[in-house]
């Protein structure tokens, strides 16, 4: 009570966590981050620097569509706004594929592609890195009833109220730092093509708070409006 022992907390950047009514918030800089994403008791979330490279993150509203249509503010997100997308089969394809712009990345090395999913007509997605031909580990599968994703490179959390973060992380190699990340409604847990074009017609699901940072691992949720963003390195005294 007297102040002896207390921690003083550092962090030059707005960041986030997750509250102890299960929401992403952000919460302002040099403010610590007590952290419920585990249920229970919170904990003192301290991590390193990271960027998001992908603009728009909330919405994804500047992402590219092939086979589908993507729409905005269709259900709660995990932040308790309307602002999450529904990635919807048109019919014109045997697939459907949401892209963002090409990107170029600043360096080789690891890199965590991540956003929250919630099932909706299906129950399964894909995560690839695309376009990246000198990449490892560039793709995975995610099944948003179950909880489960196909690879050991690959991640899901479950976040409550149907949400799921779904993240990946593959080796980007040096001469090969241009590429797209790509999101699909996946047919089953092993294809992504449905058998015909009118099979994937209505078929969706909602997708939230787009990510990719250079890291081995998906770090706490970075939001980006129009340029990439960077989270300053937590430090605690």
């Amino acid at each position: 009570t007297n102040g002896d022992g207390d921690f003083t907390t550092t962090r030059n950047t707005v960041a986030t966590r997750v509250n102890e009514n299960g929401l992403i918030e952000e919460v302002a800089s040099n403010v610590p981050r007590l952290d419920y994403s585990d249920g229970g008791c919170p904990s003192l979330l301290l991590e390193g620097t990271a960027t998001n490279f992908l603009f728009n993150s909330d919405s994804g509203s500047s992402y590219q569509k092939y086979g589908s249509t993507l729409s905005l503010n269709q259900s709660i997100s995990p932040n308790g706004g309307l602002n999450s997308s529904l990635l919807q089969g048109d019919g014109s394809q045997t697939q459907i594929l949401g892209y963002t712009a090409n990107k170029t990345l600043p360096s080789a090395g690891d890199y965590a592609f991540s956003v929250f999913a919630k099932k909706g007509t299906s129950n399964f997605i894909m995560l690839f890195f695309d376009g990246f031909s000198g990449s490892s580990n560039d793709f995975a599968y995610f099944d948003l009833e179950n909880g489960t994703t196909s690879n050991s490179f690959s991640k899901i959390e479950n976040y409550g109220n149907g949400w799921y973060r779904c993240s990946i992380v593959g080796t980007v190699v040096s001469g090969d730092l241009i590429g797209r990340f790509s999101f699909r409604v996946s047919n089953s847990f092993t294809n992504f093509f449905f058998p015909t074009a009118n099979d994937a017609i209505g078929k969706n699901a909602y997708f939230y708070g787009f990510q990719v940072e250079q890291n081995s691992y998906a770090t706490s949720y970075i939001k980006t409006v129009g340029t990439a963003q960077t989270r300053s390195a937590d430090t605690a005294n």
